[in-house]
């Protein structure tokens, strides 16, 4: 994820086992090249999943193949590589002893089912619209896995049903993003509360997005919620921008890749919203 300042100021579920195929070869200036396939029991590519070094500033998100490439300097051949996909149980292991195939079990997740009566509910939309681009933040095409987002103060137990944010910029012919929703932990994103929802952005689209949520999802304290890049056309070219709310002095959130320690810095908040009922 490149911070950039324009103008200069400027349900249960059954345990699924996955399978990660994975090779590596030397690669030129003391770095190996990880290239790796992750697939279900079934062979079904996995797409999406997070792969990485834990706050190291190495990793990157698998494509919609399952396939994924990673470059690690052979200084850190003992260190820990991890892979995640929402609903699996992660998994890590060193470098240097990367097997073939590695099994990814599904977790066992239970689902709470939502009801709402009709004659209760109210709606309110928390955060803010903001077109504004003085300060702007997003991701370049070599940030796969690197994230962007904000806190939102939640009151009362609601339900979250939308998300939207303002793109100011974007370059990219077809990009795909993840909406990550997380506990706070320590004034930090904690655990990932929700992360299977994506929005598909085509045409270098800009402006105003909105995306409701696959599933009703209910909070009763505060959030952070987060842009994921994981998807993007062309490959070796573009970005992708987006506003931020003046007065500039509220915090943003932003991991650079997969995996990477996730730090906040003032310049923000991020210009997105939540509808919420309660």
């Amino acid at each position: 994820m490149r911070k950039h300042i324009k103008l200069k100021i400027k349900g249960i579920s059954l345990a699924i086992l996955a399978i990660v195929v994975i090779s590596f070869t030397e690669a030129i200036y003391g770095q190996i090249s990880i290239t790796g396939k992750i697939v279900d029991e079934m062979n079904v590519p996995i797409p999406y999943a997070n792969v990485g070094i834990f706050k190291e500033g190495i990793g990157t998100v698998s494509n919609r193949k399952g396939d994924f490439e990673l470059n690690i300097p052979e200084e850190l051949l003992d260190y820990n590589i991890s892979i995640s996909h929402v609903g699996f149980e992660p998994l890590s292991f060193k470098v240097k002893e990367i097997p073939q195939n590695i099994e990814l079990k599904r977790a066992l997740i239970k689902l709470d089912v939502v009801t709402i009566s009709a004659s209760e509910i109210k709606e309110k939309e928390i955060g803010s619209r903001s077109k504004a681009g003085l300060l702007i933040s997003g991701f370049s095409y070599k940030d796969l896995g690197g994230e962007v987002g904000r806190k939102f103060s939640i009151k009362q137990t609601s339900i979250i049903e939308r998300i939207g944010f303002h793109v100011k910029h974007n370059s990219f012919d077809s990009i795909i993003l993840r909406l990550n929703i997380y506990s706070i932990e320590k004034r930090l994103p904690g655990q990932l509360l929700s992360g299977n929802n994506f929005i598909t952005i085509s045409d270098q689209k800009t402006g105003q997005m909105e995306y409701i949520l696959r599933d009703l999802f209910e909070v009763d304290e505060d959030v952070i919620v987060t842009i994921e890049l994981v998807e993007h056309f062309p490959l070796e070219t573009g970005y992708i921008y987006f506003s931020q709310v003046p007065p500039y002095l509220g915090k943003m959130y932003y991991r650079e890749t997969s995996f990477d320690k996730i730090k906040k810095y003032i310049g923000g908040p991020m210009s997105m919203y939540l509808m919420i009922k309660f």
